[in-house]
């Protein structure tokens, strides 16, 4: 059966700001970082109320230049969620770190400290915790500072998917704990591509900004630390502070979307478990559990033929091919089931609400067991 229509996975909105804010920055004659990086980071510092922030040229950067601040060293074990996009994992390996993958949450699909405890009692050593706030819903923070803080864990949040989230109606950024966003296209704000850092921590920002460019000092070309390349445009940082502009819209409409979701097709599939400590979620992805493996690929295989665009989220970095052909199997069954079951629906900053009542009444369908 040929699809009525096409309601794509993600689109950004992107429209005339952006597009002046990219031509006064070409007219400006200054391509590179600049002063509309500055601006930027200035203003994402007081949309969260972070201290410092500092941007990147996209998130795993973010994630690369917070790791070589703190020193990471060949060998240091880093506690890590196995349900997280690879790019989590893949920046500490990269930087010769021993990756200890830690079981999800079967609710919220995020690490808590009950997993977390369980992974310190065979890995008492552990250097790092690095923690995901999985399809934009913010873990128990409080909790986790705290076990850091008992064991000496540096304390690293992987917030890609969360920009513009609270818990306990702070923003997140806004912590001593380093935290890394992105601002790749599917966002909540988007630069096409980019990232950021954000602490309260004054010890670490001058490092984060020499590992961004080279490790070079007040000097030209005298490097005083070991950094690469993790430089954005100002084109992109230009992108980023017409966006900002609009952040408060998008959170909405993202949350209003989810809320409808979850009111009209509750009867079918379960939902990502929003604890009241996550007092603004950000539905960066709108995630469902359906009943079985089985059911989920019927269901996505429907709404894909149907003309619903939709993703199965990543495999579980356990399952990831060079994850396993480099470290030890890991057991983690509830990773495991719960990417045999999930499935994420369309949800983005140029969604109508038509496209939603779209996707609504072709899921009833399926469920129904309409043609």
């Amino acid at each position: 059966m040929a699809s009525e229509r096409k309601v794509y996975w993600s689109v950004p909105d992107v429209g005339a700001d952006e597009k002046q804010a990219v031509i006064e920055t070409l007219d400006s004659g200054w391509l590179g970082m600049g002063p509309r990086t500055k601006k930027f980071e200035k203003e994402l510092s007081e949309f969260t109320g972070a201290k410092h922030s500092v941007v990147v040229n996209n998130g795993t950067s973010a994630l690369l230049t917070a790791l070589m601040t703190f020193g990471l060293q060949p060998g240091d074990e880093v506690l890590i969620p196995t349900y997280t996009f690879v790019a989590t994992a893949s920046s500490a390996i990269a930087l010769g770190a021993k990756p200890v993958l830690i079981d999800c949450d079967p609710e919220t699909f995020n690490i808590g400290p009950v997993q977390i405890e369980a992974a310190l009692k065979a890995h008492p050593k552990a250097k790092m915790l690095l923690f995901v706030d999985v399809a934009g819903l913010p873990c128990d923070i409080d909790a986790i500072r705290t076990l850091a803080a008992q064991h000496k864990l540096l304390l690293l949040e992987d917030a890609a998917e969360a920009f513009g989230a609270t818990y306990n109606k702070n923003p997140l950024g806004n912590y001593d704990h380093v935290t890394i966003f992105s601002f790749h296209i599917a966002k909540q704000v988007t630069t096409v591509e980019g990232g950021a850092i954000q602490t309260n921590r004054d010890d670490l920002v001058e490092k984060m900004r020499l590992v961004r460019s080279h490790g070079e000092g007040k000097e030209k070309y005298v490097h005083v630390e070991l950094g690469l390349n993790f430089r954005p445009t100002d084109i992109q940082s230009a992108i980023g502070s017409a966006q900002l502009k609009k952040a408060g819209h998008y959170l909405e409409l993202r949350d209003r979307i989810a809320q409808q979701y979850m009111r009209e097709l509750g009867h079918w599939l379960t939902f990502q478990k929003v604890p009241s400590y996550a007092t603004r979620p950000t539905w960066m992805i709108f995630m469902v559990l359906a009943k079985d493996k089985a059911q989920r690929d019927a269901f996505n295989a429907y709404l894909n033929a149907h003309g619903v665009d939709t993703r199965i989220p990543w495999p579980p970095v356990h399952h990831q091919p060079y994850f396993q052909a480099r470290f030890p199997p890991q057991d983690c069954p509830v990773a495991d089931r719960t990417f045999d079951r999930a499935l994420s629906l369309p949800i983005g900053n140029a969604m109508t609400q038509s496209d939603v009542d779209y996707v609504i009444d072709v899921a009833r369908r399926f469920f129904e067991g309409k043609p």
